[in-house]
């Protein structure tokens, strides 16, 4: 790979990750048997394919950083033994509170947890070169290459990211962005919660749930992203926080690209925050909607715009002073209450002799104690996570969240019917 400079939204993330931890990881649970030796080979096809699972970063003065693969080494791979079904869930924790080294690269590595006819695949990455899509495709391609041992199949040729900034409509920054974010964050934040050691939890909703719950959301007018927030919301409210809760809600930039954006290893995502009222026992459904409303808003481009081209507006503040900033602000007050990202994982199932029976997004790159909650559906079912550096008030919250949600689709189910 050819040195290439960090664009605006990048360096902005290199900023941020000298700082604050800023890794996002996928699980996914593999149905079949396969060896160190067709591992190794299989990721080493993948790098070829996605350079930044190889690369650093090649600092030059306070404002000059580039994308090198210069004396980077192959991404790590470590395999251990599961001493239970769940073994996964430690190895993901013990791995996002692993920092990246910038300096010296990878900015990716993987562990395998091997368990009698099946493995789970744990892939980490550092936020800068990667976002919750673009490491399904990563996982794709690896299974394909495990699949396909020999190379039989015409292998896909190399594809460097192109950085986000450039793939913009309108990549002109407005000093009128500032404005517009400011706007959108007036208000926003709490002080930060009592933040302890990392702590990860994962569970999942069968195809028959999962089924159940999109049906009432498409009945109920309200998208599944509305239904968990308001959810979340009546959480807070339980837990005896104040409304309106706030909620980081994930963006896929791909959705307002001049260019598409290809299917490899690279950062296409933002998140902004909105403000939900906290539901009454009985218009939980009147919140998801109102919330998927100020989603739906939100995502249109003259909306999202602002947020990925601020970036460019910070590119003349020195690296070490962003950071600063950025720290200071963290350590201050977070922004919201709650992170929610959730989306549709679109790679296959099988492959080959191997099956992908699950998969698990995770992401640690707040230490305010928020909770970072993440939803992947794949396959007909829901994969949701949670990370927080306040694990037992994470853990109350979501409980309590599940089960406002599902009380919500049985009642609408019995009204309905």
């Amino acid at each position: 790979m050819e040195p290439r400079r960090l664009s605006p939204t990048e360096r902005l993330l290199w900023a941020v990750g000298e700082v604050l931890p800023v890794n996002v990881a996928l699980t996914g649970r593999i149905r079949g048997r396969t060896t160190p030796g067709l591992l190794r080979e299989a990721l080493s096809a993948t790098g070829a394919r996605h350079p930044l699972l190889a690369v650093r970063v090649a600092a030059s003065g306070p404002w000059g950083a580039w994308f090198t693969a210069d004396g980077v080494p192959a991404p790590e791979l470590r395999f251990v033994r599961a001493s239970d079904p769940q073994s996964w869930t430690a190895v993901v924790e013990e791995e996002l509170r692993r920092p990246f080294d910038t300096t010296t690269g990878p900015l990716a590595r993987f562990v395998v947890v091997e368990s009698g006819d099946s493995f789970d695949l744990v892939g980490i990455y550092h936020h800068l070169v990667a976002d919750g899509l673009s490491v399904s495709f990563v996982l794709r391609d690896l299974l394909r290459a495990l699949a396909d041992p020999t190379g039989a199949a015409t292998p896909a040729p190399p594809v460097v990211a192109v950085p986000v900034d450039d793939l913009l409509p309108a990549r002109r920054a407005d000093p009128l962005d500032l404005l517009t974010v400011a706007r959108m964050l007036r208000g926003a934040g709490r002080p930060p919660r009592p933040s302890g050691q990392l702590a990860y939890t994962a569970w999942s909703m069968d195809t028959a749930e999962t089924s159940s719950v999109l049906t009432r959301c498409r009945a109920e007018a309200a998208t599944l992203q509305g239904l968990l927030c308001a959810a979340f919301a009546r959480a807070h409210a339980d837990l005896g926080h104040p409304s309106p809760v706030g909620i980081a809600v994930a963006a896929d930039l791909r959705r307002i690209l001049a260019a598409p954006a290809s299917e490899t290893l690279g950062l296409y995502a933002t998140s902004f925050p909105i403000a939900v009222d906290s539901p009454g026992p009985h218009d939980l459904w009147t919140v998801a909607r109102r919330a998927t409303t100020d989603i739906r808003d939100r995502l249109r481009p003259e909306q999202l715009l602002p947020l990925a081209r601020v970036s460019r507006l910070l590119r003349f503040l020195p690296r070490r002073t962003l950071s600063a900033l950025l720290r200071r602000s963290e350590l201050k007050r977070t922004l919201f209450d709650v992170s929610l990202s959730n989306g549709r994982v679109p790679i296959p199932v099988d492959y080959g002799r191997l099956r992908l029976e699950s998969l698990y997004w995770a992401a640690h790159t707040s230490v305010s104690g928020a909770p970072l909650i993440t939803i992947a559906g794949f396959d007909g079912r829901l994969f949701l996570s949670v990370t927080s550096t306040d694990g037992p008030h994470a853990a109350e919250l979501c409980a309590r969240a599940m089960s406002h949600l599902r009380a919500a689709v049985r009642e609408d189910a019995t009204r309905l019917g």
